[in-house]
This record gives structure tokens, sequence and C-alpha cells, in this order.
């Protein structure tokens, strides 16, 4: 079954658009059929496929497919055409500790002006984080978890910090989608409390580390991680 559905092909047969917005509606659509788990590393996307599914012609599918190839989310090989992007384990620790030093700047910077308002939209994106993990919904869990991450990168006061982040997402969604279910929801939604009360806290430097081990936890084994998780428990027990 082709993974991009239905509504997508009825979206565009009811509404054409400009063609300057094709391609960038396209990527939309591959990134969200990759975060939703339709598509996992190592699936192929043919484009003339894709073009007949959407009711567009192949020039902007074209387009698309190169964007995210340049943005290191898919990857094209000579004679086996364009597929999602798959990680071997040296380069997934690259890819999570250049995540965690970027976030880890962002938590420091966050931490010291974080509003309450912000930390309003925080809560309340765990809480449904928290509600999406009690119904074992992993495609919710991971929509909430990146919405929750970009606000506190956007709360971070610094452009420069959210663009370089948003490049880099492109290339790390498929992973970070692949790696999380390999995890227990509750879990996974539970482990954001502590990263929000050490940036309530209003201690750069706490914030700061409390992310950066957020972050890097998930580059390692899901084995590694309990380990050292009842580890700590018991040290600080």
């Amino acid at each position: 079954m082709n993974p991009i559905d239905t509504r997508v092909k009825s979206e565009y047969k009811a509404k054409r658009l400009p063609r300057i917005m094709l391609s960038d509606r396209i990527k939309e659509y591959v990134v969200e059929a990759v975060l939703s788990g339709e598509l996992k590393p190592g699936d192929r996307l043919v484009e003339s496929e894709l073009a007949r599914q959407l009711g567009v012609s192949q020039a902007p599918v074209r387009e698309a497919l190169r964007d995210l190839v340049l943005l290191g989310f898919l990857v094209s090989e000579p004679y086996k055409g364009t597929s999602v992007r798959s990680f071997t384990y040296e380069e997934l620790w690259e890819t999570y500790t250049v995540r965690a030093a970027l976030e880890s700047l962002a938590a420091r910077l966050a931490a010291s002006q974080l509003t309450d308002a912000a930390k309003e939209e925080l809560q309340t994106i765990l809480d449904e984080m928290m509600e999406a993990a009690r119904q074992r919904d992993m495609d919710r869990i991971v929509q909430l978890d990146n919405k929750f991450h970009e606000t506190i990168i956007k709360n971070s006061g610094n452009r420069t910090l959210y663009q370089l982040w948003k490049t880099l997402q492109y290339g790390t969604w498929s992973i970070v989608t692949y790696r999380k279910t390999t995890y227990e929801p509750v879990y996974l939604a539970a482990r954001h409390k502590e990263l929000l009360e050490a940036l309530k806290s209003g201690d750069p430097e706490k914030a700061s580390h409390v992310m950066q081990r957020h972050i890097e936890d998930m580059g390692k084994p899901p084995s590694r991680v309990e380990l050292e998780n009842n580890h700590s428990w018991r040290m600080n027990g």
C-alpha cells in the first residue's frame, strides 16, 4: 500500500495549488508520512507513483524529493532510487549529540526568560502527551514531543539557533520516529516532566544539563538507558 494516503490525493484534487507551492506541500506530506510511521527508514519513494497519487506532475515531486535529499531526510542512490534515510549506530549517536548541543543551549537561554504563558503552553503540551501515552497513541506522542521541543527553541530568543534546529530537524525526524517506537509510551511522555521542572526553576545550568541528558539518552540503546536510570534511582533512593 502506498504510504501517501487517499486523504492527500483528494485534497490535491479538490484544490490545485500554485506551482510554486506544490514542492513545499509535497515535502510536508512526505515528512508527515515519516513522522506518522507510514514511511520507515529504508522505504522507497517512487517519483512517478507519488505524482500520480497526488494528482500533480512529476516536476514538483522531483523538486521536493531533491530538497529532502539535500536536507539529509532522504537518500538517493544510483540504480536504487530515493528512500527514507537509514542510520548506523554511529550516525545515530552523532545526530543526537549535535541535537543535544543545540537544544541544551536553547534550554539555557530559555530558562532565564521563560514567561508564565510559555510555561503554561509547555505544561499543556505535556498533559496532552501524557494522555496520548495512556492511549498508546505513538503518532500523537511523537508530534507533541516535537512541538514541546520546538516551543523551547522558540523561547530561547535566538533566531539563528531556531533556524539551525529546523534544518537539522528534517534529517532527524525519520530516526527519531523509528527510535521512539522502541520505548514504552508512558516513559517517553513522563521523561519530559523533569525537563519542564528544570526550565521552570529558572536555573540556566540545570536546564541545560537536563536537556543534554534528555536528548542524548535517546541516542543510546533502550536497555542501556533503562540500566542507567535504574542505577540513578537506586543512588538517589
